[in-house]
C-alpha cells in the first residue's frame, strides 16, 4: 500500500459504457464519491488483500437490491489501497480526486502521504484535507492542505489553533463554506462528539462547536452525510471496543443531537463502510469483513 502520493483522474461525463455483468467483492476501507448520479467506488480491503478495482453504480436508473447495475472501470496500473478519500472537482465537476495517485505533481509543496482522512469540498472547487494517519507516527501533523482543482496546485493553510492530528473522522462542508469535523481517533482514543472542530474558510480560523442533546458514543471509521434539510446523519463506525449500528442526527440549525430510528435494522452493525446521499436516500456501501 502506498502512503506517499496523490493523484487525479479525469472523467468526461457524457461517456457510455457497455459491460458484462460485474459483481464487486465485499470490502471495507474503500472510498466513494457521487458524480453526475454515478456512485464511484475505489479500492478497499477484502479481508486478505488490498484491492485495486474501480467501479460505479448508476443511480439515475431504476434498479433492485437483487440486481445492482455495477459497471467496472478497473484499468491496468491502478494502485491498491485502503482508507483513501475521494472528492469531485474541476470547473465542470468532472474530476475525481483520489488520495494516492501520482499524476498531480507541480514541483511545489504538497502533503505528505496519509490515509484515514476525509476530504471536504468548497463551493469554489477547492478541496481541503486535514491530518489523517501516516505510516510513521513521528511524522503525524495537524496540517490543513487546500487543493485547487482548477489550477491543480496544493497550498498549506496556516490557520491558528488547529485541532489534534486525528484520523478516521468525517468532514462535512456546511452551506456557509465552513467545514465541520466529526469523530475520529487520536492515539487510540475516540474523540467525544459534544465538541466538534470547525474550520471557517472566510476568517481562516479554527474554533470548537459545542453540541447539545444526548451525545453519541465517540467513534471512527463511520459515515456522515449532510441532507438538504440541514441535518447531518452519522451511522455506524467503531466505538471503544466494538462496531456500532446506531444512527444519529445533528441539526445544524441548533447543533443538537438526536437518536435516529432504523425501522428495519436487519443487524446492520458496520464500520469501514461509506454513505452517500442520493436525493432523499442515503446509500450505504459495503461494510466490515
Amino acid at each position: 500500500m502506498s502512503y506517499f502520493n496523490f493523484y487525479i483522474f479525469i472523467f468526461f461525463l457524457n461517456f457510455i459504457f457497455i459491460f458484462a455483468e460485474f459483481v464487486p467483492p465485499q470490502r471495507l476501507g474503500h472510498a466513494s464519491v457521487l458524480v453526475d448520479k454515478k456512485l464511484y467506488i475505489y479500492s478497499g480491503f477484502d479481508g486478505t488483500d488490498y484491492l485495486s478495482d474501480f467501479f460505479y453504480l448508476d443511480v439515475s436508473q431504476n434498479f433492485t437490491m437483487k440486481a445492482l447495475p455495477w459497471n467496472d472501470l478497473t484499468f491496468t496500473g491502478i494502485f491498491a489501497n485502503i482508507d483513501a478519500s475521494m472528492c469531485s472537482g474541476g470547473s465542470n465537476n468532472d474530476l475525481i480526486l483520489f488520495s494516492v495517485w501520482t499524476d498531480v505533481r507541480n514541483g511545489g509543496n504538497q502533503p505528505t502521504g496519509r490515509v484515514s482522512f476525509s476530504c471536504a469540498k468548497f463551493s469554489n472547487g477547492s478541496i481541503a484535507i486535514f491530518a489523517g494517519f501516516v505510516n510513521n507516527a513521528n511524522d503525524r501533523e495537524n496540517d490543513l492542505w487546500i487543493f485547487d482543482s482548477l489550477a491543480l496546485t496544493w497550498s498549506l493553510n496556516n490557520a491558528p489553533n488547529a485541532p489534534a492530528d486525528f484520523w478516521g473522522y468525517c468532514a462535512i462542508t456546511l452551506p456557509d463554506n465552513t467545514i465541520l469535523y466529526i469523530g475520529g481517533n487520536f492515539f487510540g482514543i475516540n474523540l467525544p462528539l459534544n465538541s466538534l472542530p470547525l474550520f471557517d474558510s472566510t476568517s481562516n480560523t479554527w474554533k470548537n462547536l459545542n453540541t447539545t442533546g444526548p451525545t453519541p458514543l465517540g467513534r471512527h471509521d463511520f459515515s456522515a452525510v449532510l441532507t438538504s434539510g440541514k441535518r447531518i446523519i452519522i451511522f455506524g463506525g467503531y466505538g471503544d471496543t466494538s462496531s456500532l449500528g446506531d444512527l444519529w442526527i445533528l441539526d445544524i440549525a441548533t447543533y443538537q443531537w438526536s437518536a435516529g430510528t432504523i425501522l428495519n435494522p436487519n443487524g446492520l452493525i458496520l464500520n469501514g463502510h461509506t454513505a452517500n446521499l442520493v436525493d432523499n436516500y442515503m446509500i450505504v456501501a459495503f461494510d466490515k469483513i
